[in-house]
């Protein structure tokens, strides 16, 4: 089972959060769902590749959501190198 308290709600483009699904106040466009996981939670971490460089500042999480498959496609590169 989910745990709803995990989930927030984000705007892509101005990165405003919420509590529940909907418009964002600012811009107009829809919150998507995000499910950061735990504290301990890898997903949490930003992208590193295999020399520990960190690739983007951004949590692996966010990366899913915004760039979709690119970010997959560059892990398993990663993870076959």
């Amino acid at each position: 089972m989910e745990d709803a308290s995990n989930k927030i709600y984000l705007c892509s483009r101005c990165l405003i959060a919420g509590d529940a699904p909907g418009i964002c106040q600012r811009c107009g466009q829809e919150l998507i769902v995000c499910q950061p996981g735990s504290c301990e939670d890898p997903q949490r971490r930003p992208l590193i590749d295999g020399q520990g460089n960190v690739r983007s500042r951004a949590p692996i999480w966010w990366l899913r959501h915004t760039l979709g498959s690119l970010i997959l496609r560059y892990e398993e590169k990663r993870n076959s190198d």
